[in-house]
């Protein structure tokens, strides 16, 4: 009776040690590093979005993200999906909960969209200096980066009233607006998409950017254009 006894005690403690590492901080595997409301002053997720026409998300359906908040931690493959009406992460943690992490806590988030032709990255950063209608906590995709400058851009949604002239009928609906900026010398500048900006913001390397404009034959409407000009003054 006591050997069965001493069994039983034997398997609760085992089972009991197992479900305290299943709740540790930085378990790995399918979840990546585990993250719940707790950790990031989360609050619980709450649809406020249901009679409104689209989405406030840059993808409506989680996908796997790797997430830097801005006191240094980190959490990769965490499912999430970026907000672009309230400028916050909403995500699921690993124990199944699916929450929002506190305003402002989230410096960089890098989303993999899986596609046909292969995995996408999407990388959002904010933090960068107040401008037009962004502040501290707006994140900006980041098209191209160095050491000198940084192309960004604006993704930013809003929620406008909708009227149908025949039936009457009223709606809402999500509205998407875009903007470039580049980040240089400390500051935001709203991109001119012609050569004369770009030329007067480089004043200090304007031979060698001159020369690559013209071998390349920059299209300076092109996103992929302006990264490659980007690319090449950081590697000045």
């Amino acid at each position: 009776m006591k050997k069965h006894f001493f069994s039983i005690v034997v398997i609760l403690l085992i089972a009991s040690n197992v479900h305290a590492q299943s709740n540790t901080f930085n378990t790995t595997g399918k979840w990546g590093s585990q993250i719940f409301l707790s950790d990031v002053n989360g609050r619980a997720f709450e649809n406020k979005y249901a009679d409104i026409n689209g989405t406030a998300y840059l993808f409506p359906n989680f996908k796997y993200a790797a997430i830097t908040l801005t006191d240094g931690r980190k959490y990769n493959n965490v499912k999430a999906r970026l907000n672009l009406l309230e400028h916050e992460v909403n995500f699921i943690a690993s124990n199944g909960e699916e929450g929002y992490i506190g305003k402002g806590m989230v410096s960089i988030i890098t989303i993999v969209d899986t596609t046909k032709q292969g995995a996408i990255n999407y990388t959002f950063q904010s933090g960068f200096p107040k401008t037009d209608n962004q502040t501290f906590i707006s994140f900006y995709q980041v098209l191209g980066g160095g050491p000198k400058c940084s192309l960004l851009k604006s993704i930013n949604k809003t929620i406008e009233d909708r009227s149908n002239e025949l039936s009457g009928e009223k709606s809402k609906e999500f509205i998407v607006r875009e903007q470039l900026y580049v980040f240089f010398k400390g500051e935001m500048k709203r991109v001119k998409k012609d050569k004369g900006f770009f030329t007067a913001l480089f004043v200090d390397q304007s031979g060698p950017m001159n020369q690559f404009i013209t071998a390349n034959k920059i299209n300076f409407k092109s996103e992929d254009g302006l990264i490659k000009l980007i690319e090449f003054y950081n590697s000045l």
